[in-house]
């Protein structure tokens, strides 16, 4: 056995074996963001909320299962930032007590641009939770099709 080991002398540095290391967590991660956002765009079951619905105090994610789901949310634009490197939508019910938080994917700064705050529209996601306000990642303005 030990002449096998002595036939093959492979020597690894520290500095190689970080490097590769590197490399395969920096693969995981971007294949784990392109899955995620295939995920929303591609999802067609997907629950539909007005702001105000999810809002609502009494709204339990925990009991509805809704949590990791992919969601569709309809309100007004509050605000739209880019902090970060960043692009998110806040949309408002009725009430700013709560507010909905919508982390945009990279693919949709073009459609954010032509955006406007008070504009009404739909925004899919999905919900990660609440703390004070409702949480959706890897969100998308969900295009009309056209039936051809």
């Amino acid at each position: 056995m030990q002449l096998i080991f002595k036939k093959f002398k492979i020597r690894y540095k520290p500095a190689k074996i970080l490097a590769i290391l590197f490399l395969f967590l920096l693969i995981g991660i971007t294949s784990c963001t392109e899955n995620s956002d295939k995920i929303v765009s591609e999802s067609s079951d997907v629950k539909q909320f007005a702001v105000d619905q999810i809002n609502d105090e009494s709204f339990n994610f925990e009991n509805s299962n809704l949590i990791e789901s992919v969601v569709l949310v309809k309100g007004e634009i509050k605000d739209i930032n880019y902090l970060n490197e960043r692009s998110t939508i806040i949309l408002k019910g009725r009430s700013n007590d709560r507010l909905v938080i919508c982390d945009m994917q990279d693919n949709q700064k073009q459609i954010l641009q032509k955006l406007s705050i008070g504009d009404a529209i739909d925004v899919k996601g999905i919900l990660k939770g609440s703390l004070n306000d409702i949480i959706l990642l890897n969100c998308i303005i969900p295009q009309p099709k056209n039936n051809e």
